[in-house]
């Protein structure tokens, strides 16, 4: 009874959130999702590219902060293998759409209003971002967004460009 109780509580967390997340050194799982434009983009198309995967909804003021801040890092890193991947998990696609008018930003961005894409990274905070190398492994977590952070994402974007072949 008490080996029961034992895996009974390592199931529970194994299976919470906190122990799904991707962290630093997890390998992103090959998901796609319909884009801005229109066609469908996956995470295997960037396979050999940095890419900072940005979550973010129309309904959060610090993802509205961080869209134009992380352009500037999409245009600054993009002729060295970077780019941003903004991922939308509005369940409407007009409130994104709105937003997206307005920011204008320059990079990607797919939607996902059916949630697979946070359930496969065990999305737990908004906005959130991870910084995946070029063999798609995750290196740096950024669990929300001030304007004070992009100092130490732009480092860790710099940091992890500086290892690729």
């Amino acid at each position: 009874m008490r080996y029961l109780r034992i895996l009974l509580a390592l199931s529970v967390l194994l299976l919470s959130p906190q122990a799904m997340a991707l962290g630093e050194g997890s390998v992103v799982p090959n998901l796609s999702a319909p884009a801005s434009d229109g066609k469908t983009l996956s995470l295997e198309q960037y396979r050999g590219q940095v890419v900072y995967v940005d979550f973010w909804a129309s309904w959060c003021a610090p993802c509205r902060q961080a869209i134009p801040a992380l352009d500037t890092l999409h245009q600054r890193y993009k002729a060295q293998g970077f780019t941003v991947l903004g991922v939308n998990v509005d369940t409407e696609h007009k409130s994104a759409q709105r937003m997206i008018d307005q920011l204008v930003p320059t990079f990607p961005i797919v939607f996902d209003p059916k949630g697979q894409w946070p359930e496969a990274f065990g999305l737990q905070d908004m906005p959130s971002s991870f910084l995946i190398d070029a063999k798609g492994v995750v290196r740096f977590v950024k669990k929300g967004f001030r304007e004070r952070d992009v100092p130490q994402i732009e480092a860790a974007i710099k940091a992890v460009l500086g290892e690729k072949p």
